[in-house]
């Protein structure tokens, strides 16, 4: 075909099927839907444009993996964040461009490390480039240049509808609920305790009033950096009260916890069972669903007190990809920014997150293109 050739690694994932479907849209890619699970990649690649290749691997074979890679230009890893590193290796050494979902800050703070052998082969990592990760870090790009300096960042997220279970990764979801979330208060991080900081804030209808709390995230792991005389960063989730009270139960009961122990002749630890019974349990159906996040961004314009908020709500996308609003506006982000990256519009080399890689403007647009409208209002 002749285009970018970019694979979508977990492509036919609870997330990966929505970047592959934004790219298999797009005339400019060559796409490989690449994942463990072929019955379900042929499916996918079967009722998408373009006639995309499958590719069957096996991310925990270092050789297999390493095949992929080196058919790519870009590789858009849809997979869960412990595979982030492995497969940013992988393209170090075959040569690819290399995007993520995200890497739950301590993850993230790792793959930073890897920014000068990056730039070095002249390879761009886009760390971080879903919705939050990624849209919210556009979004509080776009409000740095509107504003002369920035003092505070503050971003909120929340959903309505969605069904019942984990719909992603089990293991990511405990991880948000139950690690220390970090914040940036007065020049400095600060860990809090799981499930604190409970506020109730109202997003944008239809969503509505929902009640969030400080989570583990990527922002916090960059914005405190790329943010020049930034003061405060913080980032609240609300996820269902009903999940929130299922994972607040498993830790009193100590079913979270990463002590091992053996059990009829195998080591293990309850948070490797819980995660493992949980992942075989089937996802959730596609049904009706919102999401929804808010970022403002505050300092001085003009020389005065300023500020901006970005909003948006995306809606499942039921009806022609079969896919749920969590899934929509996580994985399209990052189909349109791997081909933005294959096609040298990236504005820099090496492991990077999003606000240092993309410009705000453009990239907003190109999401209204597609339906998602980030609202921008000035306050101040």
């Amino acid at each position: 075909m002749g285009g970018v050739r970019v694979t979508a690694l977990g492509g036919a994932g609870a997330m990966g099927r929505a970047t592959s479907r934004e790219l298999a849209t797009n005339d400019a890619v060559d796409l490989t839907v690449a994942d463990y699970d072929t019955e379900a990649a042929r499916e996918l690649a079967a009722d998408v444009p373009g006639d995309p290749a499958v590719r069957e691997v096996d991310v925990t074979d270092d050789e297999d993996l390493l095949g992929v890679v080196e058919r790519s230009d870009v590789v858009a890893n849809a997979l869960p964040y412990a595979f982030n590193l492995d497969v940013m290796e992988a393209c170090l050494e075959g040569g690819a461009h290399y995007l993520d979902l995200g890497g739950l800050y301590h993850t993230t703070l790792d793959q930073l490390e890897l920014d000068g052998e990056f730039d070095d082969a002249g390879l761009t990592a886009v760390l971080g480039i879903g919705a939050s990760p990624g849209l919210t870090n556009v979004a509080a790009a776009m409000g740095r240049e509107r504003l002369d300096s920035v003092r505070e960042i503050h971003i909120r997220t929340g959903a309505k509808g969605g069904g019942e279970g984990f719909a992603y990764s089990a293991r990511t979801i405990l991880d948000e609920l139950t690690m220390e979330p970090v914040v940036y208060e007065g020049g400095e991080l600060r860990s809090l305790e799981p499930l604190s900081g409970r506020e109730t804030y109202t997003m944008p209808d239809p969503v509505g009033e929902v009640e969030g709390f400080h989570s583990i995230h990527s922002e916090l792991a960059t914005m405190p950096e790329t943010f020049p005389g930034v003061e405060a960063v913080d980032f609240r989730v609300a996820f269902s009260p009903e999940l929130v009270a299922i994972t607040d139960a498993l830790m009193k009961v100590g079913l979270t916890s990463e002590e091992e122990f053996e059990f009829e002749g195998v080591r293990t630890s309850p948070r490797e069972f819980l995660v493992a019974h949980l992942d075989r349990q089937p996802k959730p159906e596609a049904v009706e669903e919102w999401k929804s996040f808010r970022v403002d961004v505050s300092g001085t314009e003009d020389g005065e007190p300023a500020g901006y908020r970005y909003e948006t709500v995306v809606e499942s996308r039921l009806d022609d990809w079969g896919l749920k609003a969590t899934a929509v506006w996580t994985g399209v982000p990052m189909g349109i920014a791997a081909a933005a990256v294959g096609q040298g519009r990236a504005l820099d080399t090496g492991a990077k997150p999003p606000e240092e890689l993309f410009d705000p403007g453009a990239f907003l647009e190109e999401l209204r293109e597609r339906g998602i409208v980030v609202e921008e209002t000035r306050a101040g």
